[in-house]
């Protein structure tokens, strides 16, 4: 049976409050479409350097804390949009959508 993980963040409250104003904020800045799926998230961002770098860059932190969560980066060719998609299990999607997600979006 598949060891069980907790739906939490491991930052502290100060760690994750400066996380969301710097990181989150230009993560979410950035975004120019948010796709609603089953079990999470698509955040699509223009295709150029910066926004890939952005991206790698959520993933690699939110990895260290959120161990639950899956994340699959996507590149259109011809230097087209990136998306990245952010799932895990059914508990986690309310997660996401308030950690990646502008209030409002999908009220």
């Amino acid at each position: 049976m598949p060891e069980e993980i907790s739906i939490a963040c491991k930052l502290t409250d100060a760690e994750f409050r400066e996380r969301e104003a710097v990181l989150l904020a230009r993560f979410k800045e950035g975004m120019s479409e948010v796709t609603e799926l089953a079990d999470g998230f698509a955040f699509t961002a223009p295709g150029e350097k910066e926004w890939i770098r952005l991206l790698a860059e959520v993933i690699a932190a939110e990895r260290e804390c959120c161990p639950f969560l899956r994340f699959e980066l996507t590149a259109a060719p011809n230097l087209g949009a990136v998306t990245l998609s952010v799932t895990g299990p059914a508990a986690a999607k309310p997660f996401v959508k308030k950690l990646l997600c502008r209030p409002g979006e999908f009220a």
